[in-house]
């Protein structure tokens, strides 16, 4: 007499696997939230009003920039994040701080020992990116946060200090 397996082992293993697949993939397609084309000004401050919950990255990718009359660099302005935490009795606005900050090749942190902060004050020192080439377009910066966050909206700040640079004109921005 030999073993038989159950009627419906393959079916069963079958089933398994597919479930397993789907959730893998099903988690990270819903994952990526595309938030939208934003326009900067050149001369002033911008606030880009996102209202978005839940989120523990942000990517931000250049899609156009404001030519100087000569070659430039590129620089982004200072990049501050306004939002909620999670887990806070109140809901009171505050400017969130960052665990990390991650940049495309072409990009370089001016800021990154400010920005991140290793003290825990739910404050972050501005982020301001330069590329190290004359055109960033189509370059990613990456922020990621400590823990969720809601963000109410993202503030970048230009100043006429920034007049030798490109300065950034339009950016596309997903949330994770």
């Amino acid at each position: 007499m030999s073993y038989k397996p159950p009627k419906y082992i393959y079916f069963y293993l079958l089933f398994i696997f597919l479930v397993f697949t789907l959730s893998i993939f099903s988690n990270q397609t819903l994952k990526e939230r595309n938030l939208g084309i934003y326009n900067i000004n050149e001369s002033s401050q911008s606030r880009l009003d996102l209202n978005i919950k839940n989120v523990s990255e942000l990517k931000i990718e250049i899609i156009d920039i404001y030519q100087t009359n000569n070659q430039s660099l590129c620089k982004s302005g200072e990049i501050f994040i306004y939002g909620t935490l999670r887990n806070r009795v109140n809901n009171d606005i505050v400017r969130i701080r960052l665990q990390n900050i991650k940049v495309t090749n072409q990009l370089k942190i001016i800021s990154k020992s400010t920005s991140i902060e290793p003290t825990r004050n739910y404050q972050q020192s501005p982020v301001v990116i330069v590329s190290e080439n004359f055109d960033c377009v189509n370059e990613v910066i990456t922020l990621i946060f400590e823990e969720k966050i809601n963000i109410s909206y993202v503030l970048i700040r230009t100043s006429k200090n920034y007049e030798t640079y490109n300065q950034i004109k339009s950016i596309n921005i997903k949330a994770y």
